[in-house]
């Protein structure tokens, strides 16, 4: 990235539709885009039908262009929208004839980049931003466009303005104070320590549901050969996904669906048979299903005799799963065990609301905020253990300032890095790196 100089890159995917959007970006968007138009008197943020042009006089296409003067656009600088007709090559024309005029190709990211540098937003909102584009679901939508409208940062604001004024406290009693402190005082550190740790552990116990809404769970389907693993699958995903058949180890290789529950995309995982065999590929099979279970969100342990004990033994959590049950006459009483028909859809319903609950689905809401990404996650958990520390050096050896300094310096850091603050190249580079050209 070369601060100062002017980016161009399409807006809008490869390919061919009625409309293409391109975007500049920099100092010399507004001259190059007069070069190519003849014009020079571009209404801001008002649509302007205008002919571009080549270098060499070259019709490229009649266009919408819309102009956002600094420090008014996304990016902080000077922005030209440009609305083609979306053909490739009219799209590729417009890139070269503006690179033509001293501009360059736009890096992954590079416009939310400089939104960045230029303090229109920060990370958490850099890192929404890529969600959003990616988003699976209406519900994570909601909840990312909130955090992009600041919710979260101004969150982090008020936290960070709080240990501030902690740290304030600590340093001036370290290096000018000549008083102890009242016990008044010392009793509002300690309460402000508490309240402070509160606010961010339960910002901290919010990165599960955050990470389910924006990159989801696995549910394994598991059990013995021949118990509808497969019918499973196909009635939850409402398409013949997987092959079905009476002949046991039909399934070799495992079966993917992705399916949205209550706004988490939740990948379904269709697995080979459990059981032993000299059947290489079988056994390859077997081997890559209990890979799966290891790595799996929640496990549904399927089995079709509801007096069968569950074959799997593991931590993970675990459904309990009896499938054609419009052939047992007897059914277990046990509350824990889910009775189905797969190929008849029978119990199917309850079974998603069981997987719901297993899984946390039911407990999101889109009026909340949501930690999202393991950095923003390491970085709260730093935060959370620093504010421990500290309210336990003062619980046990009062008010030794320099100990809480540091521990309170080093909250205060890990909320910066939160905000971008202090991010270190590499973790940005990979930020940004995670966004599409022409974002």
């Amino acid at each position: 990235m070369t601060p100062g100089d002017t980016i161009v890159a399409p807006a809008t995917p490869f390919g061919y539709s009625g409309v293409a959007v391109l975007r500049m970006s920099g100092a010399d968007a507004l001259s190059i885009l007069s070069n190519l138009s003849g014009k020079h008197n571009f209404v801001r943020r008002q649509a302007t039908l205008s002919s571009l042009k080549d270098q060499h006089g070259n019709l490229i296409d009649r266009c919408l262009v819309t102009v956002f003067m600094k420090p008014n656009s996304y990016t902080g600088e000077d922005v030209v929208e440009i609305s083609t007709h979306g053909n490739p090559s009219t799209v590729e024309d417009v890139v070269s004839a503006v690179c033509a005029l001293g501009g360059r190709p736009a890096e992954a990211g590079e416009f939310t980049r400089r939104a960045f540098i230029n303090g229109k937003m920060d990370l958490i909102q850099v890192e929404a931003v890529a969600s959003l584009i990616n988003s699976k679901s209406v519900e994570n939508s909601r909840c990312q466009q909130k955090i992009l409208g600041g919710t979260l940062s101004k969150t982090m604001h008020s936290l960070r303005d709080r240990l501030i004024v902690l740290l304030s406290g600590f340093e001036y009693q370290m290096d000018i104070s000549e008083e102890d402190l009242r016990p008044s005082e010392k009793e509002h550190i300690h309460e402000e320590l508490r309240e402070i740790l509160t606010a961010v552990n339960q910002f901290e116990s919010t990165f599960y549901l955050g990470r389910l809404l924006n990159r989801g769970a696995t549910v394994v389907i598991a059990g013995e050969p021949n118990v509808g693993k497969s019918t499973l699958l196909n009635c939850l995903a409402d398409s013949s996904r997987a092959i079905v058949s009476d002949t046991p180890g039909t399934t070799r290789d495992t079966i993917e669906v992705e399916l949205l529950i209550g706004g988490a995309p939740v990948r379904f995982v269709d697995t080979a048979g459990i059981r032993d065999s000299n059947d290489s590929v079988e056994k390859e099979g077997v081997r890559r299903t209990r890979e799966h279970i290891k790595k799996a969100d929640l496990i549904l342990s399927l089995t079709d005799d509801p007096k069968s004990n569950h074959i799997l033994k593991t931590d993970m959590p675990i459904l309990k799963v009896v499938n054609k049950s419009d052939k047992h006459r007897d059914k277990m009483t046990d509350k824990s065990i889910i009775h189905i028909s797969a190929i008849n859809n029978l119990g199917v319903a309850l079974l998603k609301e069981k997987i719901s609950k297993a899984l946390g689905v039911n407990k999101i809401s889109t009026e909340a905020t949501y930690l999202s990404t393991t950095r923003q996650h390491n970085a709260i958990t730093l935060c959370s253990s620093a504010v421990n520390n500290a309210l336990d050096l003062f619980v046990s050896s009062g008010l030794d300032v320099e100990l809480l300094s540091f521990e309170i310096r080093t909250a205060l850091d890990a909320i910066d890095s939160i905000l971008g603050r202090t991010s270190p190249d590499e973790i940005l580079n990979h930020v940004f790196g995670s966004l599409c050209v022409g974002k």
